[in-house]
């Protein structure tokens, strides 16, 4: 499945929940119970898909996982070279 199919099957799930109605709270605990299984199997599937790791992301406290710093620093724009 690609991610826009895992993502589409994410929206699918969630519409689905939602239009569900429930008889009594035992039924909705246990609906919301497999839904909510149902969705993390899909956010598993899905971060593969994306291809950034979750630790690799970016941060804004400026600590890594391991307690090592780093900075985020933008690059300048190079300017094109001029033609003669």
């Amino acid at each position: 499945m690609s991610a826009h199919a895992t993502v589409t099957a994410i929206e699918q799930e969630a519409a689905a929940f939602c239009r569900r109605r429930f008889r009594d709270q035992a039924e909705y605990l246990e609906a919301k119970d497999s839904h909510c299984k149902r969705i993390a199997a899909l956010v598993r599937q899905l971060r593969p898909q994306l291809g950034t790791v979750e630790k690799r992301s970016f941060g804004t406290s400026g600590t890594s996982t391991k307690g090592v710093p780093f900075t985020v620093a933008r690059r300048g724009r190079s300017k094109p070279a001029r033609a003669a």
